[in-house]
C-alpha cells in the first residue's frame, strides 16, 4: 500500500519522479512482454502497488523486474497530487501513443482554479459530497480534491471503459474510495451532493438535444438544495438552437451565479469558460448578483490578480448579502 502525507499539499518533484518511473517503466515492461496496451499497464501497475504483488501472469525474470519496481515506492510517504500528477504524465504519454488528443483531459490550472472557488463558495472546513458525472480519467475532480483544505467524497460516473479504468486507478491510487460507478449517467440517481463538478467535451445538437444540457437537467436532482454546480462549458454553450427553452428550465431551478471566461491560450480552437449555478436560495424578486470575470491568462500575473482581485470582491458581496 502507498503510504499519504499527512498535512499541506507540499510537491516533492522527486516523490513524482519516482511514481512515474515505476508506472512508465512497469507497463513498458508489460507492452514488451506481452504486448500489454501501454494505458492497460498503467492501470495493471497501479493495481500492484496498492496490493504490493504483481497479480497479472509474467514469466519469472519479467516477474522479477516488476517486483523490484515496486519496492520502489514500498516505504516512501507521497502526497496525493505528487501521485496525481505522476498517473498524468502516464496518461499523457499513453494518449499520445493512442492518437487520443489532449482534450480529453482536464488542464491542472483550470483544476486548481476550481478549487479556488469552491473553498470560497463553501464555510471553511465543511466536508463536501462531490459528483463528476462524466467523470472521464479522474483527472479533473481529483485535482480539485487534492487542492482544496477540507475532507471529501468523491462520487465519479463514466461509461467510456477504458476512461473508467483509468479513473478508477486514480481513485484507488489517492484513497478516494470506490464510489466510482460505469454506467450511463442518465441513467445515475439518488444522490445528494453538495457539488456537482463537469468539465464538457465537444459534443454536437442532435435530433434528440444537446447531451450537456441534457446533464445538467438531469443531476440537478442529484445536488442539495443550496448546492452548486461548476462546469467547464465551450463558449458557444448557449448559443444552440435549444438554449432558449434550456435557459428558461434551467432558471426555474438554478441561479446564475456567474460565468468566467478561462485563458484562450489553454484550448485549440474554440474556448472555455466556467459556469456557476446554484440550486435555487434565492426569491425571484430578489436582486441577484452576477459574477461575469475574464482570466487572460494564468501566467501573467498582473492581469491575473485584477481579475482575481474583482473575482474575490464578487465573492465578498455576495458573503454580506447573504449574511454570512
Amino acid at each position: 500500500m502507498l503510504k499519504y502525507n499527512i498535512g499541506e499539499n507540499m510537491i516533492n518533484p522527486k516523490n513524482v519522479e519516482i511514481v512515474y518511473d515505476v508506472l512508465n517503466d512497469s507497463a513498458m515492461l508489460m507492452y514488451e512482454s506481452n504486448k500489454t496496451p501501454y494505458l492497460k499497464g498503467i492501470v495493471s501497475t497501479c493495481e500492484n502497488i496498492m496490493s504490493q504483488e504483481v497479480t497479472q501472469d509474467f514469466p519469472d525474470e519479467i516477474l522479477l523486474s516488476l517486483l523490484e519496481r515496486l519496492h520502489k515506492v514500498k516505504n516512501v510517504s507521497f502526497e496525493k497530487e505528487e501521485i496525481r500528477k505522476a498517473l498524468q504524465l502516464c496518461i499523457l504519454k499513453g494518449f499520445k501513443h493512442a492518437k487520443i488528443g489532449n482534450q480529453e483531459m482536464t488542464p491542472d490550472t483550470i483544476g486548481i482554479f476550481t478549487a479556488y472557488l469552491v473553498e470560497r463558495l463553501f464555510p471553511a472546513k465543511k466536508e463536501l459530497i462531490i459528483l463528476d458525472p462524466l467523470v472521464g480519467t479522474g483527472n479533473y475532480i481529483t485535482t480539485i480534491a487534492n487542492n482544496i483544505q477540507r475532507p471529501v467524497t468523491l462520487i465519479g460516473i463514466e461509461n467510456h471503459p477504458n476512461q473508467y479504468e483509468i479513473a478508477r486507478a486514480m481513485f484507488d491510487m489517492m484513497d478516494y474510495g470506490e464510489e466510482l460507478y460505469f454506467q450511463d449517467s442518465l441513467s445515475f440517481w439518488n444522490l445528494e451532493a453538495d457539488l456537482i463538478v463537469c468539465d464538457f467535451s465537444m459534443d454536437e445538437e442532435t435530433e434528440d438535444g444537446f447531451f450537456p444540457y441534457e446533464i445538467i437537467k438531469h443531476h440537478q436532482y442529484n445536488l442539495k438544495q443550496n448546492g452548486y454546480f461548476l462546469g467547464v462549458i465551450y463558449n458557444d454553450f448557449f448559443e444552440k438552437s435549444t438554449s432558449k427553452e434550456f435557459r428558461e428550465e434551467l432558471m426555474s431551478t438554478f441561479d446564475i451565479l456567474g460565468l468566467i471566461k478561462l485563458p484562450d491560450n489553454l484550448f485549440k480552437g474554440l474556448g472555455k469558460s466556467l459556469l456557476l449555478l446554484q440550486k435555487r436560495i434565492l426569491s425571484e424578486d430578489e436582486e441577484k448578483q452576477f459574477l461575469l470575470a475574464d482570466i487572460p491568462s494564468f501566467e501573467e500575473e498582473v492581469p491575473f490578480q485584477n481579475a482575481l482581485k474583482k473575482i474575490n470582491q464578487w465573492f465578498e458581496n455576495r458573503r454580506k448579502k447573504l449574511g454570512d
